[in-house]
């Protein structure tokens, strides 16, 4: 063989042999975890033989990629829920906030014709926005300072209303009014926290009846229960100090008595404080005191006391309050005529509840959660409602059933409820007849 073809064969032998070597250097600089050892390399053939192929790489045994389900989709636990803010503040941070409420509430009575037959009277039937509330709250001091501001442009309705008034020239004028409170700004707060106590000025709401101290997006019907709405669920200017602990919360305030978004016009102020107690997981026991303080012959001086009891283990939910309310509405008064003067009430509830989990499918797959409800009221409990000199007088009573269908708890909730308002009469008349309240509503919340 002569020195040119050996020196042929040798550099054909050579090639695959570095090719080979440099590849494996290439696999020892960037290992793969859960990939195979790489293959002993074979042996190149005598140049004077053809190549035998390499036998086939086994499959790997690498299961199908799993698809979710369209309504398994869950949403990335990565989405902000916070966002930064302040230039100067480390850990600052603000959170929006959303509660939409849309209602359908059809109220009908029982009335008489022009031949003196009973008939069925449509009192109201309409759609309504219960609440468009736009909130945004957060930290400014971590652990120090909070904020919140809360505002409800649904409070404010177009004014339909109209009333007559004099002009410069003395002449009568038709203008109109509204229909509504004109103020949006519901809650407004700065909160410095300790350990011991959060101490908050602004507007928020004063602790009189659960239901109407906390968030209208919680309660387990469309609407409170008439006492709590009535008497809780109000707004004022002032200080509040509060915390809540694991066996027990307070909180206390001093308002300037003028209700929502308004500067006090007198040297009088109310007082309050409600006590908690949380005896065992699920249940509060409570008990507030809510009084004005000066000048109490002042028309406007107000004064309450309120009870309740809650209790919520697994589906069941037991709720129970009681409100009593002294009321100065003309000044110097010391008795109450025909709802006038200076009148005591009274009213109350009782609700129980129990929740079926796991209804339906798919995007409508939800918690059941049938209510129970009845509350009465008595607008003077020194007078009876039967007498026909005094027709200012009001004994109600409101038997209440409903349902809630919580699709994301009560971040969106379908709600429906009946409410039967019955009324005590003076003898023989029908001044007040029943008043049957149906309430269609949706609830979307965050």
């Amino acid at each position: 063989m002569s020195d040119g073809l050996r020196s042929m064969q040798m550099q054909r032998l050579l090639i695959p042999f570095l090719v080979l070597v440099a590849f494996g250097s290439s696999v020892r600089a960037q290992p793969a975890p859960d990939a195979p050892p790489p293959a002993e390399p074979v042996a190149s053939p005598p140049a004077d033989q053809a190549p035998v192929a390499p036998p086939p790489a086994p499959a790997d045994n690498v299961p199908p990629p799993t698809v979710t389900k369209p309504d398994e989709a869950k949403p990335p636990e990565d989405m902000p829920k916070k966002v930064a803010v302040g230039k100067d503040s480390e850990g600052a941070f603000f959170t929006p906030g959303l509660l939409l409420q849309g209602w359908f509430v059809d109220d009908f009575g029982t009335g008489k014709n022009a031949a003196g037959n009973d008939t069925t009277v449509s009192t109201l039937s309409t759609f309504r926005v219960r609440r468009a509330e736009i909130s945004a709250s957060g930290e400014m001091i971590p652990k120090f300072l909070k904020y919140k501001v809360m505002f409800d442009p649904s409070r404010v309705r177009d004014t339909l209303n109209t009333a007559t008034a004099v002009n410069a020239a003395g002449m009568n004028v038709t203008v109109s009014t509204p229909a509504s409170a004109l103020s949006t700004l519901q809650d407004f707060y700065l909160t410095f926290q300790s350990e011991l106590a959060d101490v908050s000025i602004g507007q928020f709401k004063i602790p009189v009846s659960w239901e109407g101290f906390n968030s209208s997006a919680k309660i387990i019907l469309p609407e409170r229960a008439f006492v709590s709405n009535l008497f809780g669920d109000k707004r004022d200017l002032g200080l509040r100090v509060e915390k809540t602990f694991e066996k027990f919360g307070y909180v206390a305030g001093v308002y300037n008595g003028a209700a929502l978004d308004n500067f006090d016009n007198n040297n009088q102020k109310d007082l309050s404080l409600r006590l908690e107690v949380y005896p065992i997981k699920g249940m509060t026991v409570a008990g507030m005191a809510y009084d004005s303080v000066g000048y109490r012959k002042r028309a406007g001086t107000k004064d309450r006391w309120e009870g309740d009891f809650r209790y919520e283990t697994g589906p069941f939910l037991v709720q129970a309050e009681y409100i009593r309310a002294v009321d100065v509405k003309a000044a110097g008064a010391t008795s109450c005529t025909n709802a006038a003067g200076k009148c005591t009430a009274q009213g109350g509830y009782g609700a129980v509840a129990y929740k079926i989990k796991g209804l339906g499918s798919g995007n409508w797959k939800g918690d059941l959660q049938p209510v129970v409800r009845v509350g009465f009221y008595d607008n003077d409990v020194d007078n009876p409602a039967t007498n026909m000199a005094q027709p200012g007088e009001i004994e109600r009573i409101d038997y209440e059933i409903g349902a809630n269908y919580y699709l994301r708890n009560y971040e969106m909730k379908l709600q429906v409820s009946y409410d039967r308002q019955q009324f005590t009469n003076p003898d023989t008349a029908t001044t007040r007849p029943a008043v049957n309240e149906i309430i269609l509503a949706a609830q979307a919340w965050f």
